[in-house]
């Protein structure tokens, strides 16, 4: 009889708690902060110039810039392939949202990995799970683990690298990829963005580039509210020997 009584008397003090409101409060004051927080970053380069994108600024900004969407995409392409307790490789991982929200539920072991030491960082601190294994590597210089992936992810990072560069790194990619390995990804369209050392106007010669090491090689490209952006999944890796 209590337990019912003080149930009831917390349901109805509940009532009078605008809670709606409130939630609706902490999400402006969250945009705001990342406002801030992206002016001090990308517009002060309070900490230097920024080699990754901390997406949590994305996830509070995108409740009233729903143009936003756009940030989530590249984990909703890859995650709808993906099968209980798979394997994923995602490569230049940056802060480790793509892994944390899109995969870490699913996935069996993620091997994420960046050479940037301050990605790591903020990965490990605000992304971890226990699905996930941050890694500091090289990847044109360095070897990736030596093990077969179930997907692998390289997104966005593509256009920071030479074509050279970008070949080396596909020859590894299709080395640690099974027959069945799906090798998802997306790039934006070029732009003429200062940092970027590879760009691709068109569909057709990015899937010219992945088809040297697929032999199944889909692209969509999608209008966004910053450009284009060519969304890819390929298969079957060709064997280089």
């Amino acid at each position: 009889m209590l337990k019912r009584f003080l149930k009831g008397s917390f349901v109805g003090a509940l009532r009078f708690v605008p809670l709606d409101a409130l939630l609706f409060l902490s999400q402006r004051m969250s945009r705001r902060i990342a406002s801030i927080l992206m002016f001090r970053d990308w517009r002060l380069e309070a900490y230097g110039r920024p080699q990754f994108f901390k997406h949590e600024i994305n996830l509070s900004l995108w409740r009233f810039e729903p143009a936003r969407w756009s940030f989530a995409a590249r984990g909703v392409y890859a995650r709808e392939s993906m099968f209980k307790g798979c394997s994923v490789l995602d490569l230049s991982c940056g802060d480790g949202s793509t892994s944390y929200l899109f995969f870490s539920d699913i996935a069996g072991h993620i091997d994420a990995m960046d050479n940037d030491t301050m990605a790591l960082s903020y990965a490990r601190r605000y992304h971890t799970a226990p699905a996930i294994s941050y890694h500091r590597i090289d990847i044109v210089n360095q070897p990736l683990p030596a093990r077969r992936y179930d997907f692998v992810v390289w997104n966005a990072a593509i256009c920071y690298f030479t074509e050279d560069e970008i070949k080396a790194i596909l020859r590894k990619i299709s080395g640690v990829a099974a027959e069945d390995t799906l090798f998802f990804g997306m790039l934006p369209a070029a732009s003429g963005y200062a940092d970027h050392k590879t760009e691709f106007s068109e569909q057709r010669s990015l899937k010219a580039l992945l088809s040297s090491y697929f032999s199944v090689v889909t692209i969509r490209e999608v209008d966004e509210a910053y450009g284009r952006t060519f969304y890819f999944k390929a298969s079957n890796p060709l064997s280089l020997a």
